[in-house]
């Protein structure tokens, strides 16, 4: 099974105490990518989503998936720098086993602290600037001011997750040299020494890049993922996952999956009246109809009691035997219909081959994906400004 695309194949994974799966992206402020996101994002398919440069419209608001709680930075509304660090929490998981750390004095750092039989384990969602080391110089000073809530004892483990844009041969390919300025090196050893004085390991493998520039065609490393020594083995995977990549942004989702069993909440299958065989169900309905008394006048409450209850039942009945249950979905729009799911589904399979051959540079995977992205990206704007027809969408 591809590891990109493992977990499409985990839809019905039971709710009690199942692996924590967590996907991280930075959406480029991109209200595309943002769109893109919210509408396919299943919170039965993943427990946290850690968005670094998330889409902020012109009231400050970001939007969040209905079957998500966000988790904003502290500072949020104090000052007009900009939000980006954001966490999304399935509202799946259970509320009184989670809550939000708050990090003062930055708008880049987001964190909430999990908790369970395996102790307690508390994820940093960072984007580090690129142009200087704030975000590092707040939580190495977070980390010592709240060591016992966040350190205290060997059942207190650690991720630090986001665009770090920082660049080293210790997770950059050693033949990208252009990126191992004497800055960049710097840089970077301001965090191998917070890494190291946390004793911070690296579940995703060197070498595999996590951005493809759009002006260069370049790949590079800016997102990383570091996490607890003490708990690199419980990490079943992680990598990237190009298939789940948002039109307009250049960066890669990462993917991590951990055996951590966190509690759930059981969610109740409902009606999937969107699917149903409407022919079939009026056929059923009319013959449960044929069964109950004929209609009468209704004089009085016993009569109105038990004519209701007759129809009552037959309407339930018929929808027992002739719609199908499935898993809730609140977190599914209104907007996204049958063309843009194919779209989508279409743009997923080019974008594994274009990761797959990003030695070759003139595969044509590659103009394939891009070609279809930009059509991807304006159908998803098309729509959710209001429908149109669908030579229209075709048209695209």
């Amino acid at each position: 099974m591809q590891p990109e695309l493992q977990h499409q194949h985990e839809a019905q994974r039971p709710q009690q105490n199942t692996p924590l799966h967590i996907l991280q992206i930075n959406l480029n402020k991109s209200r595309t990518a943002h769109l893109e996101l919210i509408s396919n994002l299943k919170g039965r398919d993943w427990d946290i989503v850690l968005i670094q440069e998330p889409y902020t419209n012109h009231f400050s608001a970001i939007s969040t998936p209905t079957n998500f709680r966000p988790v904003f930075p502290e500072n949020r509304g104090r000052d007009d720098a900009p939000v980006r660090s954001v966490i999304w929490v399935s509202k799946s998981l259970e509320t009184k086993n989670w809550k939000n750390i708050n990090i003062p004095g930055s708008n880049d750092i987001s964190a909430i602290q999990l908790t369970g039989e395996y102790g307690k384990l508390t994820i940093f969602n960072i984007y580090n600037d690129c142009l200087h080391s704030n975000t590092e110089t707040t939580l190495r000073a977070f980390l010592r001011e709240h060591a016992v809530e966040i350190l205290g004892g060997d059942d207190s483990h650690m991720i630090w997750a986001g665009d770090f844009n920082r660049h080293h041969p210790l997770w950059d390919r050693d033949e990208d040299v252009h990126l191992f300025t004497r800055r960049a090196q710097r840089d970077a050893e301001r965090l191998i020494n917070l890494l190291a004085e946390h004793e911070m390991a690296m579940p995703l493998p060197k070498d595999i890049p996590t951005l493809k520039h759009m002006r260069t065609k370049k790949y590079s490393r800016p997102d990383n993922l570091f996490c607890s020594a003490n708990m690199q083995d419980w990490i079943t995977h992680c990598n990237t996952a190009p298939s789940l990549q948002p039109p307009c942004t250049d960066h890669y989702p990462i993917a991590t999956h951990i055996t951590l069993p966190q509690k759930r909440v059981e969610q109740t299958p409902n009606y999937n009246f969107r699917e149903a065989d409407w022919k079939a169900f009026r056929k059923m309905l009319v013959t449960q109809l044929d069964d109950i008394p004929a209609p009468t006048p209704i004089t009085t409450k016993a009569q109105l009691n038990e004519a209701t209850s007759n129809l009552m039942g037959a309407l339930q009945h018929t929808i027992k035997k002739c719609i199908k249950r499935t898993q809730p979905r609140p977190d599914s729009k209104r907007w996204w219909n049958s063309d843009l799911r194919e779209m989508r589904k279409n743009l997923s399979r080019l974008r594994v081959t274009s990761y797959r051959n990003r030695a070759l540079t003139d595969h044509p995977a590659h103009r394939e994906m891009k070609k279809l992205s930009n059509k991807y990206g304006e159908a998803i704007s098309v729509w959710k400004s209001g429908p149109v027809r669908s030579f229209d969408l075709k048209g695209l």
